[in-house]
């Protein structure tokens, strides 16, 4: 209230007061340069001890299911704040799960409003919970938060824009196997021939001597330094099969004309399907796309690996992954099989099935390399003359492939933000 040019006027009544020896006009002057004076000093305290912090039920939930999000305000000064306006809002996408007025609108879209006013005596601590659904996958970092608030006197209003790392991930839709119509029971046949000892290359038991014809890849140089000699990884064996997902994002013939948002969409789903399917069945499982994920650049390829959070690290990519092609798929195929580990079957997820395509998924299988294609085109290609195996489950307006299920994650609830 109280700026540079009332400081300045009250200044200009005392000298004037002085100067005309006018005790009335001087004290008058003095006292509005001591309240001026005042109301700055209390306007830098009074959001100064005043904490406001943002608490998830969930940082990581599926489409279409609820989190509780709690504004948690404390005022950890000696002084009230007798009025306290904090504004903040969710990101896009999140609605409130039954018809409620408490929203607004910015630039378009719908944000459900968490702002609140209060009230706070000194050491004082309150939260509001608002419970919001998510109704589109993705990764969202929520925005500012505007604290404003009078000062004791209720002269001056202080303002602080926050700025804390929160964020939501939404994993997309999860379904079960049998409702596009793939058999649950031996579904790929490919992977009970695994069920051999194999060796897991993520478990490292020792090392020997180099020998003629081993993988390059497979040199340990660390026990190569030490003993000064080539040295070869040897790993443990297990017999749990194992599968990659390669995830195509392109969903037209041709990238640059556009993206079929319905046909991406049901992709992901499917190749979470998958993942979520194969861990519970004991396989262990990777995910590697085409695409781009900016929120989470190793997102793209997470390698098959037994690990607690595998499953969630697979979710978690599904969840960010966009519909910028970084390769041609066919050029994919054939780039990434360099990752894919010895013996793992290579679960081929795209909607579409172009010439090029087949032509690497052939040239693979002429490789040796175990293949399985689904395919989630709206209509049914040519599969019987593939040599390996193939499933058609096109999007859920043309299947009965709709009920949800919910699965539990490893660490869900628990991952970064």
């Amino acid at each position: 209230m109280f700026d540079e040019r009332w400081i300045t006027l009250f200044v200009f009544i005392s000298m004037v007061g002085i100067v005309l020896r006018a005790p009335a006009l001087a004290g008058l002057g003095l006292i509005g340069l001591t309240i001026a004076a005042t109301t700055r000093l209390l306007e830098r305290h009074t959001l100064r001890h005043v904490d406001y912090e943002r608490r998830f039920s969930e940082t990581r939930l599926f489409v279409d299911e609820t989190v509780t999000i709690s504004g948690h305000v404390a005022n950890r000064g000696r002084l009230p704040v007798i009025s306290l306006m904090i504004e903040d809002s969710t990101p896009r996408t999140f609605r409130l799960p039954s018809t409620h007025k408490s929203h607004t609108v910015t630039d378009g879209a719908e944000r459900v409003d968490l702002t609140q006013l209060l009230a706070l005596k000194p050491g004082e601590h309150t939260s509001r919970s608002t419970v919001v659904q998510a109704t589109q996958r993705g990764y969202y970092p929520f925005g500012p938060a505007r604290l404003r608030a009078f000062d004791i006197l209720g002269l001056s209003l202080a303002e602080r824009i926050d700025h804390p790392s929160d964020a939501l991930i939404v994993y997309p839709r999860v379904y079960p196997l049998e409702k596009p119509g793939i058999p649950t029971r031996d579904p790929f046949g490919a992977m009970p021939a695994m069920r051999r000892l194999i060796e897991d290359p993520s478990l490292v038991m020792g090392s020997r001597d180099y020998e003629y014809g081993d993988s390059f890849r497979q040199i340990h140089w660390k026990a190569t330094a030490h003993v000064g000699k080539l040295q070869t990884r040897v790993c443990e064996h297990t017999s749990d099969p194992t599968a990659m997902i390669l995830l195509n994002v392109t969903t037209l013939e041709k990238d640059w004309h556009g993206t079929d948002v319905e046909r991406f969409e049901w992709v992901l789903s499917v190749a979470g399907s998958l993942a979520v399917w194969a861990s519970e069945w004991g396989c262990t499982v990777g995910l590697s796309s085409n695409g781009c994920a900016p929120n989470m650049p190793h997102a793209v390829r997470i390698p098959p690996r037994r690990a607690p959070n595998q499953l969630t690290r697979i979710m978690e990519g599904l969840a960010v992954l966009m519909a910028f092609t970084a390769m041609q798929f066919d050029m994919f195929l054939l780039s990434e099989q360099r990752h894919v580990p010895f013996g793992a079957t290579i679960i081929v997820v795209t909607s579409i099935v172009t010439p090029a395509i087949e032509a690497s998924l052939l040239r693979l299988h002429a490789l040796g390399k175990r293949l399985i294609l689904i395919s989630a085109d709206y209509t049914a290609p040519d599969l019987n003359t593939l040599p390996f195996i193939a499933y058609h489950v096109p999007p859920p307006e043309h299947t009965t492939f709709r009920q949800a299920v919910q699965i539990s994650l490893g660490e869900r609830g628990t991952g970064r933000t």
